[in-house]
């Protein structure tokens, strides 16, 4: 799902960190550009238009499944320098209902192109993968080459929970539009969320987002919106944001989701580093 958001047992700091990408976003919609005009629409997928419906619905599947492989795919305009993102790799749903994920992530700038091996435990831990080794890169200084591939590393995940941000601002949106779609052949329901960013600001208990959200409404950003697919069976097929990293840029994302449910393989890296 789109702009961050938490609310799925992940750290309060974790929290701050999504929604200040989440409240920087340069556009208040999305573009559903992704078209199908050469795909076969399939009608009568049911459709749920109370955020909490959906929510619920997305949940209840994706707390069943626990596990899915991801492709992500996006672009970083960093100051004019696009870069282009690529995560491979899979997604799992633990106990506690954070997410944990890895995948090999690869950023290319001017057509050179660096890859690391990357896990990403609930509460914003970042592991890197150097010479076989695991290193916490999380805590690393701002402003380094290990906190950039954190940041983008956390905002990836994010974006890879399809569920996130609608569970953390559940209060302030809506679904603005349910509409039947196709995701690589097949049939899904492109749902459009909107959040409003004046209610959720009244409505946010961490006095640190609710002052970035305070100041994203003075500044003239009022509302935010995401886009997800969902299948018949509610089990998300694609997820799309457009959100901004401080220091950073502006981050475009796709989540592609497919074999939900089958084994996934995550490292430990705690335990090795």
């Amino acid at each position: 799902m789109r702009e961050r958001g938490r609310g799925q047992g992940k750290g309060a700091g974790t929290l701050v960190l999504i929604a200040f990408a989440l409240l920087a976003v340069l556009a208040s919609v999305v573009s559903c550009a992704r078209g199908n005009s050469d795909e076969t629409v399939v009608p009568g997928l049911p459709k749920y238009y109370a955020t909490a419906d959906l929510l619920t619905a997305v949940s209840t599947r994706r707390n069943t499944d626990r596990t899915a492989v991801l492709r992500l795919t996006g672009q970083l305009d960093a100051a004019g320098t696009p870069a282009e993102v690529v995560g491979d790799g899979a997604l799992r749903v633990e106990q506690g209902g954070g997410v944990s994920a890895r995948f090999t992530q690869t950023v290319t700038v001017g057509g050179r192109a660096q890859s690391s091996a990357m896990v990403v435990r609930p509460g914003g831990q970042v592991f890197q993968q150097v010479a076989g080794v695991w290193t916490r890169i999380d805590e690393a200084p701002t402003g380094t080459t290990e906190k950039q591939w954190a940041t983008v590393a956390v905002n990836l995940t994010d974006t890879a929970d399809p569920t996130a941000n609608l569970a953390h601002f559940r209060e302030a949106a809506l679904v603005a539009d349910a509409v039947d779609d196709t995701v690589a052949g097949m049939p899904a329901v492109r749902y459009l969320v909107v959040v409003d960013l004046v209610r959720a600001a009244d409505q946010e208990p961490d006095p640190a987002v609710r002052a970035a959200l305070t100041e994203q409404v003075q500044r003239g950003l009022t509302r935010i919106s995401s886009t997800l697919w969902i299948d018949a069976a509610n089990r998300p097929l694609r997820s799309e944001s457009r959100q901004t990293l401080p220091g950073l840029g502006e981050l475009t994302v796709t989540a592609d989701y497919r074999d939900w449910g089958t084994p996934v393989s995550i490292p430990e890296p705690e335990a090795t580093t």
